[in-house]
């Protein structure tokens, strides 16, 4: 086995681990039900209550680093990126 042939196999398990974390954390934002003040755009201006803003950082963190991350894994392990439901 050649080393880039170690290192992407090495970057596959490493996705999936990944893809595994990203499940739990949408699982946990999923099961803080969205407060009201998620549901008003004018009660967002203000500082957020627990809930909202446990929502707004795990989903923050998926959609600013760990997708990205996810997808910079993919092209560099030399995958076919996922369909968007795998996700």
């Amino acid at each position: 086995m050649t080393a880039v042939e170690l290192a992407r196999k090495q970057l596959g398990s490493m996705i999936e681990s990944l893809r595994a974390i990203r499940k739990q954390i949408v699982e946990i934002q999923e099961s803080i039900p969205p407060m009201s003040q998620e549901t008003s755009q004018e009660d967002l201006e203000g500082e957020l209550d627990a809930p909202t803003e446990i929502r707004a950082i795990l989903g923050n963190a998926l959609r600013d680093r760990l997708d990205p991350l996810i997808r910079d894994l993919i092209t560099a392990a030399g995958c076919e990126p996922p369909a968007k439901s795998d996700r």
